[in-house]
């Protein structure tokens, strides 16, 4: 049975291995390349699967990475792929990293599966990656019907996005589904998202590559009737407070990117405005609720759609090892049985069948930002 050792921090990013009793060399291990929260919903699972009965031996091996870029995404891919027996990662946080990441896993046929990376190129990087959610083809078409169910009779679009795979992906899924004769996008404006610079005025110069006060007047020039904010959280927290005078009543819709949104230490009050898009509706089941509890009550934050996805993936890449698998072309056809020679797996996030690109058939919710949920 696998046991819990102190964290061991690393240069830039901090390793955990978690060793399984049992002397068989080389048991098959499942990685985790991820932000912390998506580690803490994998620890939640181990703990599960080894609770729900006899388990062969396996170990785990955690690192943290958190980046939107790609060179940290492949040093952890390389960390973890040098571990002997390495079977499956979850991994990583975002589309970008994920993206970057997943040559290094398929050429050494090791399992990825991404909990929240959405953009379409993802189908097509190799057959040893999956991901819990579908790609942005499939989001880009449900903002566009938002945008259409608000807006029947028509409405201008001001579109900003964020300059990298998840970004340009979604952008390009949103598009053709826009009638530009109904719903014409006035504004079409990317941003990036390097890192903060601690202590700026956001109004003097640029943040993350995003000038707020010229954003400001480009959006005030369009007269848009909605925004479309595709992109995360950080970079929107900036600009709110400045959306005032002819921008105060523009309605905001975002995408899945806004997900952490509830996380944010100094999140603003315009935040009340905002809707985005979420793919779990952690309300919908008793078994969704009580995991966001435990999940409260153990790392005292709260465990919404995105650590459901990464607990769901781990159980069933433990589930894999607990039949038999023990390598990554193992686990790759335990996971593709589900919905052809056995039943679709049933996870806290519904059911799961694997495409032959990897991706699943889920919808979407729209969900808002409420105050109090972050610790």
């Amino acid at each position: 049975m696998p046991h819990f050792p102190t964290r061991v921090a690393l240069p830039t990013t901090l390793l955990f291995l978690l060793m399984a009793c049992g002397g068989e060399p080389d048991p098959p291990v499942l990685g985790v390349a991820a932000t912390e929260t998506f580690i803490q919903a994998v620890t939640l699972a181990v703990e599960d699967a080894v609770e729900a009965g006899p388990m062969p031996p396996f170990d785990t091996a955690y690192v943290l990475d958190w980046s939107v870029r790609s060179a940290p995404a492949l040093d952890a891919a390389g960390e973890l792929v040098a571990i002997p027996g390495m079977a499956a990662v979850i991994g990583h946080s975002n589309s970008s990293a994920s993206i970057a990441a997943s040559q290094i896993y398929n050429t050494r046929e090791v399992v990825q599966i991404a909990p929240t990376s959405t953009a379409p190129l993802y189908s097509e990087v190799g057959p040893f990656s999956f991901r819990m959610v579908p790609p942005d083809t499939v989001q880009g078409a449900t903002l566009a019907r938002r945008v259409a169910r608000r807006f029947p009779d028509g409405g201008a679009v001001a579109l900003l996005y964020v300059n990298d795979d998840y970004g340009r992906g979604l952008r390009g899924a949103l598009l053709p589904h826009l009638d530009p004769d109904v719903h014409p996008v006035v504004l079409d404006l990317p941003h990036y998202e390097d890192d903060l610079m601690e202590g700026e005025d956001p109004l003097e110069g640029e943040i993350g590559g995003l000038d707020v006060e010229r954003t400001v007047c480009a959006l005030e020039d369009a007269e848009p009737d909605v925004i479309l904010w595709l992109g995360r959280p950080e970079r929107l927290n900036r600009i709110l407070p400045h959306l005032q005078g002819p921008l105060s009543h523009v309605p905001i819709l975002g995408s899945d990117g806004l997900s952490r949104a509830p996380f944010l230490e100094d999140a603003v009050p315009e935040w009340e405005r905002v809707r985005y898009l979420e793919f779990v509706d952690m309300e919908a089941t008793p078994e969704l609720r009580r995991f966001r509890e435990r999940y409260l009550e153990r790392f005292e934050s709260p465990g919404v759609a995105a650590e459901a996805l990464a607990y769901d993936a781990a159980r069933m890449i433990l589930e894999a090892f607990r039949a038999g698998a023990r390598t990554g072309p193992e686990v790759r056809a335990f996971l593709m049985e589900f919905g052809r020679s056995s039943l679709p797996y049933a996870g806290l996030t519904g059911e799961v069948v694997f495409t032959e690109e990897g991706d699943v058939e889920r919808g979407y919710v729209t969900d808002s930002y409420r105050p109090g949920e972050a610790p």
